[in-house]
C-alpha cells in the first residue's frame, strides 16, 4: 500500500498517454515511437504495467513534433531542431526550408506522417 501512495505522489501532476493524445493530435501509436526513438521519452514509466505518464510541459513539445513531421521533417531532423538552442534551431529549419523549396516542381513531396 505505501508503495502505490508513493507512486500516486510521483505521478500527481502527469498525464496519460491517452491524454496527450488528445491534447496534440498524436496517436498513442506515434508518441510510442517518438519515446522509443528519444524524441519524446516519458516523464515516468510505471514498472509494474509499463503504462507511460507524461509532464505538462512535454504537450508543447509533442506538438512541435507534430507540427515538423506534418511539414514532412524526417524524425532524425525533428530532433535534431528540438534538441538545438533557439539561434541554431532557427538556422536548421531555414536550411530545411531552403532544402524543400529547391525541391523539383515534379518531384512528389514526402507523404504526411501520421507518426
Amino acid at each position: 500500500m505505501n508503495e502505490d501512495v508513493n507512486e500516486e505522489l510521483a505521478t500527481g501532476d502527469l498525464i496519460t498517454i491517452g491524454e496527450l493524445a488528445g491534447r496534440t493530435r498524436l496517436s498513442p501509436k506515434a508518441l510510442r515511437l517518438y519515446g522509443d526513438r528519444g524524441l519524446l521519452s516519458p516523464a515516468h514509466v510505471d514498472p509494474r504495467t509499463g503504462f507511460r505518464r507524461y509532464g505538462p510541459d512535454q504537450v508543447e513539445r509533442a506538438r512541435r513534433i507534430a507540427l515538423l513531421r506534418a511539414a514532412g521533417m524526417p524524425l532524425a531532423r525533428v530532433a535534431e531542431v528540438l534538441d538545438a538552442d533557439d539561434a541554431r534551431s532557427t538556422r536548421l529549419l531555414d536550411a530545411y526550408w531552403r532544402e524543400r523549396r529547391a525541391e523539383p516542381a515534379g518531384r512528389p513531396s514526402p507523404t504526411r506522417a501520421t507518426c
